[in-house]
């Protein structure tokens, strides 16, 4: 009894003095910037307890003894201890990871997003999340300023994508993507939005230098998703959604043709028969022995029925979209796995897209001085077309016309036209394609020492590509072109292999802060093809999957090619803050392409950004609205290299006919003295930053000039040659970037922000070859007419859409000022449109 009171009362003193010397701990996490902290973990060491931040960075922890010891950790952030002792607010300021999720993998270095001075837009994995589609490019749309993105709407496709503009005449207009520091690009719809953790758009030279000639377009960095320590995590996430025509374009229905088919008869009529009776010549073509309208075309107008045959090839799209993922890690090492599947209807009938996904990115520290990692992903698609004149001949096709499988062409009265097949008929055409894509990049990084680091990566981007296609012997396809039935196999193989390896060293001193970057790429490119195309099918049956069933051996086509380019590059690059106010970035990369011969392989492309946070100076300490007003300017040097292969050496491929062996030109000219196209971009900007970074403003102005563009040029016929690529261009591009955002509501329950950008690029052709002021695009039907698009003018924009300018509808007091121009031989009349006339 006696040791049971005893007991208890020992218990009783225990609890006693832990009362009265614990104490109720508060206070805010903020980052270096003084921005506060939400979710930061804070615990009490050696116990199973503790608390987190909430949306202000704030915390309360209660009943901590004055010897106790807070763990402070955050994701992407050093861990930091502290000794509770007789405080009662500790307010605690996280410093950086040096792998922390602010950083981009570029050129197999991590770099962060702060030591990008140049200019840098990113979109975040909550942002790319809020628009449920599965291509990476629409994720982007409106979101960035200076990114112009057109969709292409077949399920599938890649999208057409413009940063700040066009830099090239006619080659390379696109961006590059970096994938986990992989550079591709193309094939962008074969990466999962889902596995995406940020975007990082580079715009401008000093940001993109690091790429040097390859990021002349701008670059798009994907950084994926990471595993995070502590429990492991399962996330799935899913979407369904339908896609139809926003804008159904109406076009006439059948009584609208026919009425409009009668006027324009009995116009001509009138005009060549002044005082005939226009009533009685109408009562004459709209009867049964018209020589206006066929039986068929009769028949539906006096029925009032009308055939729109757009609807035999539309539909409604259905799209679903399903990724799970698994993710974790601990304190040496994380990994993130995901499976994913995209099935997409298109709004055509026939065109559909599947996407199976599957990623593993891991890491794990080996040593204290040792990390090893990859991330690795693969894909697996098939797409399938609608043939390709289907859905604009139905738009064109006669809505007095019954709807009709059986029939070859579409016809307007009794007359067939054999270039409109019909599109009921075009759908038993089989068109598919199937892609399988491997993604992988590895890495080992080395710190042998505080802020030194030495990185490896081993890239590989592996495609491989069959596209199928066959048309039946029924069709009209066939039937025009004698085909008698044709399937189409082509096998394509493309493998990038690149390595890097980089040394990067950062050190501080007072408030001097310096980080260097030294670097070797190295990338060789390999692609081939063959392709068989087999004619003369009596059975449809086995479409294009048994090649000798087809009886025109005489009509096979062969083809085959296999190319491969390589670049090599070194990389320098300085970074340089003092107390994060003043900013200075130097880079200068050296590529040698294998595209260019042996006079101009090599190409130096050097930049300079500076920047100055003004907010940080002391005259701003009593400006407690005003968190950052960075103003920074950069000039820098870009190239290009997106030339035809081997333009450098005049081609020529073996022929067999007569039974003799010919040499034949391709009819380009080889040119030894090409050289990189010169791109020289300047940047200046501001970025805003009020109440804590909740309105934050961003303005940017370049001006680029694009000098030795690489064109290909027309010689004259004496040369013996077509043309050849040379470098004879020069474009002027410049506009401005502006992007406003603002996070109206913030608390830890509901959260509401608005963005907005607008901007604008404006281009001007300076220089074109041969002092010509145009380079016109001839095609149309006879091959040599003006195109209205695609024409180059001096001191015009790159994209002038050339037409006749509108002055009026010609007026019966118009005749005779009119009567001796020349419209193209073309008689005109009262109700004529005009065009302006520029020289009298």
């Amino acid at each position: 009894m006696k040791k049971g009171i005893r007991y208890l009362c020992t218990l009783f003193t225990m609890f006693l003095s832990c009362a009265l010397f614990s104490q109720t701990i508060k206070g805010t996490v903020t980052d270096e910037n003084q921005t506060p902290l939400p979710g930061v973990n804070i615990l009490v060491k050696g116990e199973n307890r503790g608390v987190t931040t909430d949306f202000d960075g704030n915390y309360t922890l209660l009943g901590v003894n004055e010897s106790a010891v807070l763990v402070f950790s955050f994701l992407g952030f050093e861990t930091k201890t502290i000794d509770v002792a007789d405080k009662s607010t500790i307010n605690v300021t996280l410093t950086t990871k040096s792998s922390a999720l602010d950083e981009v993998i570029v050129v197999g270095a991590a770099i962060k997003r702060g030591d990008l001075t140049g200019s840098v837009s990113s979109i975040s994995a909550e942002e790319i999340s809020e628009i449920p589609t599965p291509n990476v490019t629409q994720a982007l749309q409106g979101r960035v300023p200076g990114v112009y993105i057109q969709q292409n709407p077949s399920p599938g496709a890649s999208s057409s994508i413009r940063v700040r503009g066009n830099n090239s005449i006619q080659f390379g207009t696109n961006p590059i993507f970096v994938v986990d520091g992989l550079i591709i690009q193309d094939g962008f719809n074969s990466i999962n939005p889902d596995d995406i953790a940020s975007i990082d758009i580079l715009k401008d030279a000093s940001a993109t230098a690091i790429y040097g000639s390859r990021g002349s377009n701008g670059v798009v960095v994907i950084t994926t998703k990471k595993g995070k320590s502590g429990d492991g995590k399962i996330s799935y996430d899913s979407w369904v959604g339908i896609s139809k025509f926003a804008n159904d374009v109406s076009i006439l229905n059948a009584q609208q043709l026919f009425d409009l088919r009668v006027d324009a008869y009995a116009n001509k009529y009138i005009n060549d028969n002044p005082g005939a009776d226009r009533q009685s010549y109408i009562n004459q073509i709209t009867s049964d022995d018209s020589d206006v309208f066929a039986d068929y075309e009769l028949e539906t107008y006096r029925s009032g029925r009308s055939y729109d045959w757009r609807d035999e090839v539309m539909r409604t799209g259905i799209q679903n979209n399903h990724t799970l993922s698994f993710s974790g890690g601990g304190e040496k090492g994380s990994y993130y796995i995901s499976g994913g599947y995209t099935d997409q209807k298109g709004t055509l009938i026939n065109s559909a897209y599947k996407r199976y996904n599957g990623k593993i990115n891991l890491s794990q520290d080996v040593k204290p001085w040792l990390t090893i990692g990859t991330n690795t992903t693969y894909s697996h698609s098939r797409t399938t077309y609608q043939e390709g004149s289907a859905f604009a001949n139905a738009v064109r096709a006669n809505p007095l016309l019954p709807i009709d499988s059986e029939i070859f062409y579409l016809r307007y009265g009794d007359i067939e036209s054999q270039d409109a097949y019909n599109p009921v008929r075009s759908l038993a055409i089989d068109d598919k394609s199937f892609k399988n894509r491997l993604l992988t990049s590895n890495f080992i990084t080395i710190k042998p020492t505080k802020g030194l680091v030495f990185r490896s990566t081993f890239s590989a981007d592996i495609t491989d590509q069959e596209n199928y296609s066959y048309i039946p012997n029924d069709t009209g396809q066939s039937l025009r072109n004698s085909y008698d039935g044709q399937a189409n196999h082509y096998k394509a193989r493309e493998i990038n292999y690149q390595w890097d390896n980089t040394a990067t060293y950062n050190t501080s001193f007072d408030k001097h802060n310096f980080d260097f970057l030294l670097g070797t790429s190295l990338t060789k490119n390999t692609n081939n093809f063959n392709q068989v195309i087999a004619r003369g099918f009596i059975t449809n049956d086995f479409t294009y999957k048994y090649l000798n069933a087809a009886s025109q051996k005489e009509n096979f086509q062969l083809s085959s090619d296999f190319v491969t380019t390589t670049l090599n590059s070194y990389i320098a690059r300085a970074n340089y803050n003092y107390n994060r106010k003043y900013f200075a970035t130097v880079t200068t990369r050296i590529d040698g392409s294998s595209r260019f011969g042996e006079n101009n392989k090599w190409g130096t492309f050097p930049s300079l950004a500076l920047a100055w946070d003004v907010a940080r100076e002391g005259f701003f300490d009593d400006v407690t609205f005003i968190n950052k007003l960075k103003l920074k300017a950069g000039y820098g040097i870009a190239g290009n290299q997106n030339i035809p292969n081997y333009g450098y050496v005049t081609q020529y491929r073996p022929t067999f006919t007569n039974n003799t062996i010919t040499y034949v030109s391709d009819g380009r000219l080889g040119n030894p003295d090409l050289k990189w196209e010169r791109q020289k971009q300047l940047n200046v900007g501001a970025e805003l930053g009020l109440l804590n970074n909740r309105f934050t403003l961003t303005a940017e102005y370049f001006n680029i000039k694009n000098e030795d563009l690489l064109m290909v040029r027309t010689l004259p016929s004496i040369v013996g040659f077509a043309n050849q690529v040379d470098n004879v261009g020069a474009l002027e591009n410049k506009g401005f970037d502006l992007n406003l955002s603002a996070d109206i509501i913030q608390t830890p329950d509901f959260r509401w922000n608005v963005s907005a950008n607008i901007s604008s690029a404006k281009s001007k052709v300076t220089e074109l070859y041969d002092d010509l002021d145009a380079i016109y695009n001839q095609g149309g039907f006879t091959g040599v007419e003006i195109q209205r698009t695609g024409n180059l003018f001096l001191n015009e924009s790159l994209n002038t859409i050339y037409v006749y300018e509108f002055d009026k509808i010609a007026q019966e007091e118009d005749m005779a000022a009119i009567s001796n121009i020349d419209f193209g031989g073309r008689i005109v009349q009262p109700g004529d449109v005009l065009p302006v006339d520029r020289n009298n």
